[in-house]
């Protein structure tokens, strides 16, 4: 087995994942384990299904016996038993590994994390002088892009699109994620050049990665303050607008933006959505949530940056 260590989990598989950092752990929190087809009962129920901005399906979820169904139609199949120590992965024929890998890391874990009791957010962090900021917003909102465009400048880089979360007495930390930033071909050249060394994230997106086990200065490895989320407004939401604007958003609206951006697999389990929302509660309380809109213009990046920096100020170091 090859053990690493992502997202606050000590993940044994049963194949190499070259995207994450091995881990000297003994004792796994998760197993992974990849195969054909399971025989599985027929789901009893199917709670969610999420699609894309085309309307086409992308996932469906559905309980079974022991656990829980991960349906990606078109690729494969996950099945998570209830308590989410184990993952195991029925591939389709023809599926290339990076799809998988980017399914398993990017889709299924983070998921899993709510299952086990964590809690994570889909946001893009890095780290500041202040601590940690992180970017919310929907796919393709522009979080990862703000996020490599400060790692380019210097600043730490912690997670892309899954920000775990840690709850101390006094304050919340963010838990470093692997180190892989995903940008469309766009972003990726405009930041780092088209030197065609970056790998495909999977063969059904043009998005690619970028490379920071190279670069493991630039990566984040311990657990840092989590200070400030800002959340994203949609650009077809700003099109007419012009010029960066940062807006404090009430308690109100900072946990509505929470629960938004909040992973969680089973949307049925009351349990675990008392426990979340109490958990989103105590974050809108101890960090300041703000939402940021800006004209979609690469060329305008550093301004974004200086307009997010200036906002930081009113912060004790």
């Amino acid at each position: 087995m090859f053990v690493y260590r992502v997202y606050n989990l000590s993940i044994a598989s049963q194949k190499e994942l070259p995207e994450l950092i091995p881990s000297n752990d003994i004792e796994a929190d998760v197993t992974v384990q990849f195969g054909s087809a399971k025989t599985l009962d027929k789901p009893s129920r199917l709670f969610m299904k999420w699609y894309l901005p085309s309307g086409e399906l992308w996932c469906s979820f559905a309980k079974v016996a022991g656990g829980y169904l991960l349906k990606f139609d078109k690729f494969a199949d996950f099945f998570v038993t209830d308590d989410g120590n184990e993952i195991i992965c029925m591939t389709k024929d023809g599926i290339p590994p990076e799809t998988i890998q980017h399914l398993l890391l990017d889709q299924v874990i983070p998921l899993v994390i709510n299952l086990k009791g964590g809690e994570a957010l889909h946001a893009s962090s890095v780290l500041a002088p202040q601590g940690v900021i992180a970017f919310a917003g929907h796919a393709g909102s522009g979080k990862s892009t703000l996020a490599g465009s400060f790692l380019l400048s210097g600043y730490g880089y912690v997670s892309d699109d899954c920000l775990t979360l840690l709850e101390n007495v006094n304050e919340l930390h963010a838990l470093p994620a692997y180190p892989g930033l995903r940008l469309w071909d766009d972003a990726l050249t405009h930041l780092f050049g088209d030197n065609g060394s970056h790998e495909s994230v999977a063969h059904y997106t043009d998005k690619r990665r970028v490379e920071l086990k190279k670069r493991l200065e630039a990566h984040c490895t311990q657990p840092q303050p989590l200070r400030r989320l800002y959340t994203i407004v949609n650009p077809s939401e700003t099109e007419r607008e012009s010029g960066i604007k940062i807006e404090r958003l009430s308690s109100r609206e900072s946990f509505m933006a929470l629960v938004e951006s909040a992973f969680r697999l089973d949307i049925t389990d009351h349990k675990m959505l008392a426990r979340q929302f109490h958990f989103l509660e105590r974050v809108a309380a101890k960090i300041s949530v703000r939402r940021l809109a800006f004209p979609r213009d690469f060329n305008l990046l550093p301004a974004v940056r200086g307009a997010i920096l200036q906002d930081l100020k009113d912060m004790v170091d």
